[in-house]
């Protein structure tokens, strides 16, 4: 059988949804793992990580297994537009917890949505380390 231009395209169409597809299976994966409870493999992991924008707080619970460095990268949007953005961070001992409420100030227009992105390094220094994200909220 002899491929027209029309079978081409149509072989072409399905491979680039079949990639197409590939890429949101990695991204969705990517995007459940930074959610939650994470960083079984880093050492530590995030549990109660609560946004809320209505009272302009972030709450988490860092534990680790192991000594790291963890930081929080927090951005606070009022009237959709980003309006500061505040961070943290601090070693946590192996077997201890930084647990951390925060209360931002009161914006006008009001704060509408904040993320908060937690990651965690073995070495801060080290340029060549890549850190690990343990937990990850948009609200």
């Amino acid at each position: 059988m002899r491929k027209t231009n029309s079978s081409k395209r149509v072989i072409r169409t399905v491979a680039a949804v079949a990639v197409a597809a590939g890429a949101l299976t990695v991204s969705a994966g990517t995007s459940v793992a930074a959610t939650g409870t994470v960083g079984a493999l880093s050492g530590c992991t995030t549990t109660n990580l609560s946004v809320v924008p209505a009272t302009r707080t972030a709450d988490w619970t860092v534990s680790c297994t192991d000594r790291r460095y963890v930081y929080a990268d927090v951005t606070v949007f009022a009237g959709g537009v980003a309006d500061s953005n505040p961070s943290e961070a601090q070693w946590v001992n192996a077997g201890s917890s930084w647990q951390d409420h925060n209360v931002y100030p009161q914006t006008t227009p009001a704060v509408d949505h904040i993320c908060v992105h937690i990651v965690t390094y073995v070495d801060p220094t080290d340029p060549f380390e890549q850190p690990q994200v343990i937990g990850h909220s948009c609200v």
